[in-house]
């Protein structure tokens, strides 16, 4: 028997209520999302009041959701886009398999660009959905485990400009650090009010303390190190005392290199988690041991997907040699399919052959640098007319830092 269902209207939720029925039907869908509204619905409130959730109705019935928060986004040579960051992507676990994600998501991108966003970019839950919709992967993260009791730092770091805060109370200090950062790394996302609410509520009322640094002069810090204990059965008498880095903002070298020598200070730590550092992390480097430190977990960070693809490749500096004329294919925006001259001259339309043929997700990942032409070249990702060509791209799209952003959302 074939079932009917009704037609899904997609509507704006922009009242307070409709955004708690929206979060709690993504919660359902997701399974291992909790509740924290019931311990904190202040924080929840907070969290949710910046966001753009759009809804899919079956009649009165909400049966899927997307949510989006403003932000920017930071590119190869410092400039930065309006990036809509998306989360909250459920459907209710008796209506999936019908579309309905397809049709919120799709409705979201063409707002998005509507509203003035030049990009839109998401942390995938699964990493075969977001590339049919034209996201690409822009920047790579890894996990860094340091073992404190196998190295000492390779050079004397100095301490004088620590000073300890309260991991709690010390979040507009935090923020304040984080807005003042002057040399970003390319992906480097601005964050918005809820992303700091939700970092403030599970500081809070996390299971196991959190403390954090910062390095500067009062009212002149440039940096900021936040962590918290890793659960132990007996955490005095354990042999793998452990922290876990739950944020680190450094705003030039010597402020990365004073806050990780602080972690060697803490003479009861054996073991410092990173989550989520760039793959070009300089660690290993800082070490009198290298292999101290296990890097592990090579994953997708953020997936980004072009809304405004003249926008994004004027905000963009480049390298290379010469112009290269690249052939755009975006089947949900025709604003941003045709030719396009890149290079040291910069990037506007063209009538040019094109030398290169590139699907728009995989164009995010050469303008955010997070792999090069040559790479995608090989694996056909990418059409060149010659590995020339592929290596002149390649120069291009080049970046001295590789892409990062080290927050989820």
């Amino acid at each position: 028997m074939t079932l009917h269902h009704a037609p899904i209207d997609i509507r704006t939720l922009n009242d307070e209520s409709g955004r708690r029925e929206a979060f709690a039907l993504f919660r359902q869908a997701l399974l291992g999302i909790g509740d924290f509204g019931r311990t904190s619905p202040e924080a929840e409130a907070r969290y949710l009041a910046e966001g753009n959730p759009l809804g899919g109705f079956e009649g009165d019935s909400l049966r899927g959701v997307v949510n989006g928060y403003g932000s920017s986004i930071v590119l190869p040579g410092g400039g930065s886009v309006r990036h809509l960051s998306v989360t909250h992507v459920g459907v209710a676990p008796d209506a999936t398999r019908r579309g309905i994600a397809r049709r919120l998501i799709v409705e979201q991108l063409k707002r998005a660009r509507m509203q003035g966003y030049a990009v839109a970019g998401l942390r995938a839950s699964d990493a075969r959905i977001y590339g049919r919709y034209g996201y690409g992967v822009a920047s790579w993260s890894v996990q860094h485990e340091l073992d404190l009791g196998r190295t000492a730092l390779a050079i004397p770091i100095p301490r004088e400009t620590l000073r300890i805060v309260d991991a709690r109370d010390s979040f507009p200090l935090f923020r304040a650090i984080a807005d003042a950062d002057q040399t970003p790394r390319p992906a480097t996302l601005a964050r918005w009010d809820g992303w700091w609410a939700i970092q403030q509520f599970r500081t809070v009322h996390g299971a196991t303390p959190h403390h954090a640094v910062v390095v500067g002069p009062e009212g002149g810090e440039r940096g900021y190190l936040r962590f918290h204990v890793e659960t132990a059965d007996n955490w005095f008498t354990s042999s793998r005392r452990s922290v876990i880095v739950d944020d680190l903002v450094a705003h030039d070298d010597q402020a990365w290199r004073t806050l990780i020598g602080h972690l060697f200070t803490q003479d009861i730590l054996h073991r410092v988690v990173f989550p989520s550092r760039p793959v070009d992390d300089p660690l290993p480097f800082l070490l009198g041991n290298p292999r101290a430190v296990e890097i592990s977990n090579h994953r997708d960070e953020s997936w980004i997907r072009p809304l405004d693809l003249e926008a994004l490749l004027a905000a963009r500096r480049y390298g290379g040699t010469r112009q290269v004329a690249i052939a755009v294919e975006d089947n949900l925006f025709a604003e941003n399919t045709g030719t396009w001259s890149v290079g040291p001259d910069g990037a506007k339309r063209s009538h040019e052959r094109p030398e290169a043929h590139i699907a728009i997700s995989e164009l995010a990942t050469l303008i955010f640098g997070a792999q090069p032409a040559s790479l995608l070249a090989a694996a056909s990702r990418i059409r060149t007319a010659s590995t020339n060509v592929a290596d002149e791209l390649t120069q291009i799209f080049a970046t001295s830092r590789s892409p990062h952003s080290g927050i989820s959302f």
